[in-house]
């Protein structure tokens, strides 16, 4: 079986490795949208995330994917190395987020409203995280990127999607 040569129409090179899931798998045309929108912002020059598996179960059997939290660098974050911090995790430099209040005590958090400049940009960028980190695109992701033994790093960029693969000995 060949390897497919774009997502979405941005081109992509790498082996293909099939691997198993246990949540249910949406169509890929479900993410193009999420995509897109995310990649045709003039704002967002670069996202990408990390992807590994399967991965081992506490039961013994094989997990699904395991997805790192997708990160998205604007035209303003070209500074910033760490790419935890351009996460959608914790506040965002530039795209904003929320902020958890844990004045409370013990481990009751509340989350605020939304901070930062453009509420609907941070809106697209977090429905692709959590598409993303779903579980629902893993058999595509799999098959497009990579990741059954070992880890990749998917880098995605308006003209093209860099794919480095970690594979295990």
């Amino acid at each position: 079986m060949s390897t497919p040569n774009d997502f979405f129409g941005v081109p992509i090179h790498r082996n293909r490795h099939p691997a198993a899931t246990r949540v249910p798998q949406r169509p890929l045309s479900a993410l193009r949208p999420l995509f897109e929108a995310v990649l045709q912002d003039p704002e967002i020059a670069a996202f990408g995330w990390s992807q590994s598996g399967p991965v081992p179960s506490g039961d013994g059997r094989t997990a699904g994917l395991r997805i790192g939290p997708p990160w998205f660098r604007t035209t303003t974050d070209h500074a910033v190395r760490d790419l935890r911090t351009l996460s959608l995790e914790h506040q965002h430099p530039s795209l904003g987020g929320h902020r958890y209040d844990e004045s409370g005590g013990g481990t009751a958090r509340r989350r605020l409203p939304y901070q930062g400049p453009d509420r609907e940009r941070y809106g697209r960028a977090k429905r692709l995280a959590e598409a993303l980190e779903s579980g629902a695109f893993d058999r595509a992701l799999v098959e497009f990127f990579g990741g059954g033994r070992g880890a990749t790093e998917v880098t995605v960029w308006p003209d093209r999607i860099r794919v480095v693969e970690h594979t295990l000995a």
